[in-house]
């Protein structure tokens, strides 16, 4: 190996740890099993470099035990007791299993996971396509909601007297975005310049309805939006999205070509 890897490995696959979590969904806390006691193995006197070995072994150790409560909720239960043998043997160089071994059960690992991933996308796509007609079917028929022929919905909360935008515009707008459950997963309460053609399919669609100075309740079916594919933590597949948006201006498509 490499010596300068050598050197530089751990501390890489611990802050890889670190950050892994810090970007995780999950909340997690050191100390959160109280069933758990820390071990009693740094004391006041302890130097640094076994502060510096606990941190590793702490920071690894939160690393794994989230990926093996995220692998839990698809395959069931790992055992505590068998991965901690494991990581010890490691560490010490040995092994119940030949390196091929090892290598081809993580192979096997990733493929039963990534088949329970697509199973449960799929029933969740399902279930979000079956929720979503639900609710355009519902909302179709309150009050000053419109449905046009593509089945975008809606709904005129302040009619402007600007112009229109056409395709090839950049448009000035601010907006929240949530799912049908109320999930906001983007605002921006300043104006933000798009390319109109940029945009999902509903926002192209539903932005032309507008005049400068219009507020509309936009409500995008899943094929007007982001179809089968997952966006974020709160868009998943088939979703419908439901769109609070001010146009607050317009870059006119021929002001752009007077420009250059």
């Amino acid at each position: 190996m490499n010596k300068l890897f050598a050197k530089t490995a751990i501390a890489t696959i611990v802050a890889a740890s670190v950050l892994t979590l810090s970007a995780c969904d999950h909340k997690y806390q050191l100390g959160g099993n109280s069933k758990v006691q820390a071990s009693n193995v740094l004391t006041s006197n302890s130097t640094f470099e076994q502060k510096a070995a606990y941190a590793i072994g702490a920071s690894l150790g939160e690393y794994v035990s989230q990926m093996k409560k995220n692998q839990e909720q698809l395959i069931g239960e790992i055992p505590s007791d068998v991965v901690i043998a494991g990581f010890t043997d490691g560490v010490h160089s040995v092994s119940s299993l030949k390196r091929e071994e090892i290598e081809n059960i993580l192979k096997d690992l990733d493929k039963k996971i990534q088949e329970k991933i697509e199973v449960e996308t799929k029933k969740a796509s399902e279930d979000n396509l079956k929720a979503g007609k639900a609710f355009l079917d519902s909302n179709a028929k309150k009050e000053g909601v419109v449905t046009t022929k593509s089945g975008l919905q809606y709904k005129v909360i302040k009619q402007g007297e600007g112009p229109k935008a056409v395709k090839g515009d950049i448009i000035s707008v601010t907006y929240k975005g949530s799912t049908i459950d109320g999930n906001v997963f983007d605002e921006q309460t300043k104006p933000v310049d798009f390319p109109l053609d940029n945009m999902i399919p509903g926002w192209i669609e539903g932005l032309q309805l507008m005049n400068v100075g219009s507020e509309y309740e936009l409500y995008i079916p899943s094929a007007l939006g982001y179809g089968e594919n997952a966006v974020g933590q709160f868009i998943k597949p088939n979703s419908v999205l439901v769109f609070n948006v001010k146009l607050v201006g317009i870059k006119k498509a021929d002001e752009k070509k007077d420009n250059k």
